[in-house]
């Protein structure tokens, strides 16, 4: 089932999830058929591409994926970052996530290569200018591989070196994605090591201009066992244009750095004619940056979407305006209590691609990160 907001601004928010009475190859195969439609009859182009599911089947989705967008006359030169969100329901594959423009000859996406290997791409559109990275740490040395905390360091670092080679910054960057093989082993250092690479980058500078970008940091395994998965979207005005970015904040929530982890809750940018929300991944902690309702599964899907909501409520959203999500449940005996609280808090016909997952906290037992667009 194919989810695609509606085109205001330069960019499209699709979400396509696996058909409920289709599993495996058949599945794959259906998911990328919508896709291929939707790019056909819509006229977009990919811009960043992100797919969840059994680790065992991402070679199938890159073959399925590269003959059935091949076929539809479009280039594939978007990297797909493939984690392994363990899908709901016990299938194999449970959707992608896509951010997508609509095609023009004046402004098309150049790809990005770093030492011969495509990692993104960059869209200059009407409104803003884009850059967009995919799995950067596929791209480190296998020297650095296998150290957690190191490869963290590098793959943030490696991601300025992409950005200031294009005359970007790091303080472009206003989402991240962070997927962290064995995760609550190591979130403390890899907490540790964002810290100090910020600190270094200037993004503690107290500075009301400069925005730490709003970002999920969560359980995930690779393909290619990358330990520290890493998305960035970084976007900038357009000379002449309206557009301002504010770092989020809620009430019902104290900022994250107040506790030592460098990311906002939320951040929103606002151009001429709308407004993007990227909520952070969010869970059940309260103003104090205390985790509440441990063990509790019902209360805490309840906490989270509060605050969510608050966060919304701050930049003039709804729930109802989300156009991408998240779940992450850490329990699978938990997921019908998750689906009883988001039909109860009316959200249940949002995009969201449903995982089981670690998430950053072993008290925690569910996150939810989200994208809002609001048209002006």
């Amino acid at each position: 089932m194919l989810r695609a907001s509606e085109r205001t601004g330069d960019l499209i928010f699709i979400t396509v999830v696996q058909p409920e009475k289709v599993s495996g190859e058949e599945g794959i195969l259906s998911i990328y058929g919508e896709l291929a439609e939707y790019i056909s009859s819509h006229q977009v182009e990919l811009l960043h591409e992100r797919a969840y599911g059994l680790l065992s089947f991402a070679e199938t989705v890159d073959r399925v994926r590269d003959s059935i967008l091949a076929t539809g006359g479009k280039s594939t030169y978007v990297p797909v970052t493939f984690v392994e969100g363990m899908p709901f329901n016990e299938k194999v594959f449970a959707g992608i996530h896509v951010i997508a423009t609509t095609s023009s000859g004046e402004h098309s996406p150049i790809v990005v290569e770093k030492n011969g290997q495509i990692c993104g791409c960059q869209f200059q559109g009407e409104e803003a200018e884009y850059f967009f990275l995919s799995d950067v740490a596929r791209l480190l040395p296998f020297s650095v591989r296998g150290n957690r905390p190191r490869e963290a360091y590098e793959a943030i670092k490696l991601t300025n070196e992409i950005l200031r080679e294009r005359n970007w910054s790091y303080k472009d960057v206003r989402r991240t994605w962070f997927y962290l093989e064995d995760m609550l082993d190591w979130y403390s250092e890899f907490n540790k090591v964002r810290n100090e690479i910020y600190k270094n980058m200037g993004l503690f500078n107290c500075d009301p201009q400069t925005v730490i970008p709003a970002s999920t940091g969560i359980f995930g395994k690779n393909p290619e066992g990358i330990l520290c998965t890493l998305d960035v979207v970084a976007i900038r005005p357009v000379e002449g244009q309206s557009f301002q970015v504010l770092q989020m904040q809620s009430t019902k929530q104290s900022e994250a750095t107040d506790y030592g982890s460098s990311f906002s809750r939320g951040v929103s940018i606002t151009t001429e004619t709308c407004k993007y929300i990227f909520v952070s991944g969010t869970a059940s902690i309260d103003e104090g940056g205390r985790s509440i309702h441990p063990g509790n599964m019902r209360l805490q899907t309840i906490r989270t979407i509060k605050n969510v909501e608050s966060l919304l409520k701050s930049a003039g959203a709804h729930l109802n305006q989300i156009q991408q999500a998240t779940a992450f449940v850490k329990n699978s005996e938990d997921i019908p209590v998750f689906e009883q609280e988001i039909r109860r808090n009316g959200i249940p016909n949002i995009p969201i691609i449903r995982t089981i997952a670690d998430v950053c906290r072993d008290e925690l037992l569910f996150e939810f990160d989200a994208t809002a667009v609001i048209p002006l």
